[in-house]
């Protein structure tokens, strides 16, 4: 962390909404696995009994798992985060917009002599600053 733990958690809490992208490195990850909480996943169990024992046990139980596992954030698409605000989470996607790409119009504007002229100008100018 930048400004050490202390500082940096500080900082964190104040923030109303916080926005957490894809990740390369699984320290960060981890990070912010833990930063979303572990919520509690009901388990089921059944045991049967073999050959002549036909006893049958039903086990339940809680076990402890994140709420949003660190891989998902390795597998984040572009334009995809997941949002945090008001203790509430949300996965968002933007859409790829279509941008054509192309040279400005204006570009050949002006004549090569004109642009001559006016580095000339510009030359004589900065050259008389520094004369002085």
């Amino acid at each position: 962390m930048m400004y050490g733990d202390k500082a940096s958690k500080a900082i964190l809490s104040n923030l109303s909404y916080q926005f957490f992208v894809k990740v390369n490195d699984p320290d960060t990850a981890k990070y912010y696995e833990r930063f979303f909480g572990i919520i509690k996943d009901p388990t089921k169990s059944i045991n049967r009994g073999y050959n002549l024992n036909f006893d049958t046990r039903i086990t339940t139980g809680e076990k402890e798992i994140p709420r949003i596992r660190a891989n998902t954030f390795f597998r984040l698409k572009p334009g995809a985060f997941i949002t945090y605000a008001d203790g509430k989470d949300k996965k968002v996607q933007f859409k790829s917009q279509h941008i054509q790409r192309e040279l400005p119009q204006e570009a050949n504007r002006f004549s090569k002599a004109e642009l001559e002229e006016n580095f000339e100008r510009i030359h004589n100018e900065s050259s008389s600053i520094f004369a002085n």
